[in-house]
């Protein structure tokens, strides 16, 4: 007589091999996670992260310096340093898969590593528009939902980081001088 016991919903026997429709289906699980990789295309690195532009800009030792100084300003907002093994993505379009949404202005993907954010179409060549600021939120508070008060104290940090100071990019000063409100509202308690 045979000895047989389950494993994970298939009959493994002595010899330790899988029977059955287990097989099947860890080998379409092994597929589908291969598929779903989104391989990174790094246009350079800064504090540690990946950082990708569906659309390059122009000069991208220029776009390396404004991001390095972009995020020396927003990562000690949320009490960070680095973003070592992450992927800062810049993307086109609000068309983006996020756990259930399929339409988004930013992502956090704690599967892909991944702070994947739409750049506005009027930017103006401003990237730093993206809400960046907003997705490091997530990245370090792990809050959905946005129920942690720091969220209060999102949308009036955002100007001074992004243009309001000496050394910001030129087309983000003449883009959003008189913007200090009302873009990077965050609702609590909502996606």
């Amino acid at each position: 007589m045979r000895s047989v016991r389950p494993v994970a919903g298939a009959a493994v026997g002595r010899a330790g091999r899988l029977r059955g429709a287990g097989a099947a289906v860890a080998a379409a699980a092994a597929l589908l996670s291969l598929a779903a990789c989104d391989p990174w295309h790094c246009s350079f690195e800064s504090h540690g992260a990946c950082v990708e532009f569906e659309s390059p800009p122009a000069d991208l030792e220029a776009a390396r310096a404004r991001m390095d100084r972009l995020l020396e300003l927003e990562l000690p907002f949320w009490d960070l340093h680095s973003l070592s093994g992450w992927r800062i993505q810049y993307r086109d379009t609000t068309e983006y898969v996020c756990y259930l949404a399929t339409r988004n202005e930013g992502c956090t993907d704690y599967i892909q590593h991944t702070l994947s954010l739409h750049v506005p179409e009027d930017s103006g060549g401003c990237f730093e528009a993206a809400e960046l600021l907003h997705e490091l939120g997530h990245y370090k508070l792990g809050d959905p939902t946005h129920s942690n008060p720091r969220w209060k104290d999102v949308e009036a940090a955002f100007a001074g980081i992004v243009w309001d100071r000496p050394d910001a990019p030129a087309e983000c000063r003449a883009r959003y001088k008189a913007i200090y409100e009302g873009m990077w509202v965050v609702g609590t308690d909502a996606l």
